[in-house]
């Protein structure tokens, strides 16, 4: 399916989003925290950014977006082209998933669900799109 006007709309929303100030600061958190590292053990996450914490509301702010984002997509109300050749969802999701992975063991199993069904999905886009080869190694895909 093409994707429509509509679905253009939608995602300069979803840029408009991404780019304000409170997710700009919450990136560069991530970018300096947890992007230009190997994966940080949840023990020292937790123990660096408790909850309330600033870096801990970081966390929050990033894995929200991507999370409402996975709603709508969820529902059929983004166009994964359009998607997922904007932003490289694992990009993220694979620095925070060791996080919210212990977070689940934690008891809340379902925090960030939604990102991670978005990030599967990324996965097999770019499969289908790009080819296997192009698809990232990564510890959370269900295969």
């Amino acid at each position: 399916m093409i994707p429509t006007y509509q679905d253009g709309e939608m995602i300069l929303k979803l840029y408009d989003q991404f780019e304000s100030e409170r997710l700009r600061t919450a990136k560069r958190w991530f970018t300096k925290e947890l992007g230009l590292h190997e994966a940080i053990d949840p023990s020292a996450f937790w123990e660096q950014f408790p909850r309330g914490s600033e870096g801990f509301s970081h966390f929050v702010t990033l894995y929200g977006f991507f999370e409402m984002v996975g709603v709508l997509y969820k529902n059929g109300l983004i166009h994964p082209d359009l998607l997922f050749d904007m932003w490289f969802i694992n990009g993220f999701y694979d620095k925070m998933y060791p996080i919210i992975s212990d977070w689940r063991s934690q008891g809340d199993i379902h925090v960030a669900e939604n990102f991670e069904l978005l990030a599967v999905a990324e996965l097999e886009w770019i499969g289908k799109k790009k080819g296997e080869a192009y698809i990232p190694k990564v510890s959370y895909a269900i295969k």
